[in-house]
């Protein structure tokens, strides 16, 4: 699964790493700890779009489905399964047509051991950046009548690296993917389920960090520096 990550990308730097355009003027300051609810960028590109240009704009992390009765449902829409996006009734509309790529400059994992869970950061090899695979919603409040847009990431199997930290992990995209994952019009799902697999084992690393990660509200660029034992 994937709970908390960090983006500390400005974005100047995600315009071009997407060739994309910001929808609107919003601030985005590095977050050492993204958190569900959080609002931070996404890539897209939005159907009623008659160009179709990829766009960034900040979405509410937990999926709130169309049809939800609360903004609450996203807390347990923080990930969608990738076997399961054809089938679940919340994904299987983002899907088809409403998907997006969550940038990332890395992400955190527990290692339950028997007296405890370890803390870790993954990222990449060799890349500064994660693309996950997103899909994203539009709710609006029925008392405010307010829009608030979210996503959820999707999660694949662990590779083998990852499978010391957890069963699960993010799913990845590359670069030469991303038109074919963005267009809202490609709706063969068989196809694009093909895009959601393990990453390749040379491309991961980790390291365990400190507990103080697991507090939302720290939130600095210590918490991704390699944790010391001052016992050890």
């Amino acid at each position: 699964m994937c709970g908390r990550y960090v983006l500390k990308a400005t974005l100047e730097e995600l315009q071009k790493t997407y060739g994309a355009v910001l929808d609107g003027t919003f601030p985005v300051e590095p977050n050492y700890n993204v958190a569900p609810s959080h609002h931070m960028p996404v890539v897209l590109k939005p159907y009623e779009s008659e160009e179709a240009n990829r766009i960034i704009r900040p979405h509410r992390w937990g999926l709130v489905p169309f049809w939800a009765d609360s903004v609450k449902t996203g807390y347990s829409m923080i990930n969608a399964r990738g076997e399961s996006l054809s089938k679940k009734k919340s994904f299987q509309k983002p899907f088809k047509s409403q998907r997006c790529i969550v940038p990332a400059n890395g992400f955190y994992e527990w290692k339950t051991t028997s007296s405890e869970k370890v803390p870790h950061f993954v990222q990449r090899k060799q890349s500064n950046l994660m693309h996950f695979a997103g899909l994203w919603e539009e709710w609006q409040d029925p008392d405010s009548g307010e829009t608030i847009n979210s996503y959820t990431i999707i999660t694949t199997d662990a590779n083998k690296p990852m499978q010391e930290l957890h069963d699960r992990m993010p799913a990845l995209l590359l670069q030469e993917e991303f038109n074919t994952w963005l267009d809202p019009s490609f709706n063969d799902t068989e196809a694009l389920q093909d895009l959601i697999r393990p990453w390749p084992d040379d491309d991961i690393k980790f390291y365990r960090v400190n507990k103080e990660v697991g507090n939302v509200s720290n939130n600095r660029p210590e918490l991704i520096e390699p944790y010391r034992d001052l016992f050890s």
